[in-house]
């Protein structure tokens, strides 16, 4: 006599109670992440607190928009950890050139003068760079136009500098 219907009925029902006992994604969960974007990488100097590209006055205002990218995790990776070769994006890894591990494995030598700076905040280390791209992926690519309560995510609730933008819908 086999077991096997029975080991499988007792495998399904420990899965459904795992998932059962599994908390919803709330905003927080994504704290770290914006943290990093905010503070230790400084991404909203060029991109923005919403990632809109609209970064401070003295920033280049070449942002790339990151609320409307069609780039993907693993391209977002890249970009992040590499950077933008002869763009302004910095990159966060400061060994990926010198370890062949950006855009199909190109050296600093081949990149020349147009390597991407180092950021002038800090590097990123892959779990940072993974936290930051988690965090773009769930509160900024494809929001589509800022609202209120993403601003008082940022700022807090009531933020003066909120009211600027609509309710959320």
């Amino acid at each position: 006599m086999t077991h096997a219907p029975r080991k499988f009925s007792n495998a399904l029902l420990g899965c459904l109670a795992v998932a059962a006992t599994a908390a919803p994604i709330r905003a927080d969960d994504f704290a770290f992440g914006r943290r990093l974007f905010l503070d230790k990488a400084q991404c909203s100097y060029c991109h923005g607190w919403a990632g809109d590209g609209a970064g401070e006055p003295q920033s280049n205002g070449a942002a790339a928009n990151l609320r409307v990218t069609r780039l993907g995790r693993e391209r977002l990776i890249e970009v992040i950890t590499c950077g933008v070769p002869g763009k302004a994006m910095p990159r966060f890894d400061d060994a990926a050139y010198a370890e062949k591990r950006c855009y199909g494995g190109i050296s600093e030598e081949a990149v020349g003068k147009y390597l991407p700076s180092l950021p002038a905040g800090s590097v990123l280390s892959p779990r940072e760079v993974a936290a930051v791209v988690d965090f773009l992926q769930a509160r900024i690519i494809g929001r589509g136009a800022i609202n209120r309560g993403e601003c008082e995510e940022v700022f807090g609730d009531g933020a003066r500098s909120c009211k600027e933008y609509p309710e959320q819908p």
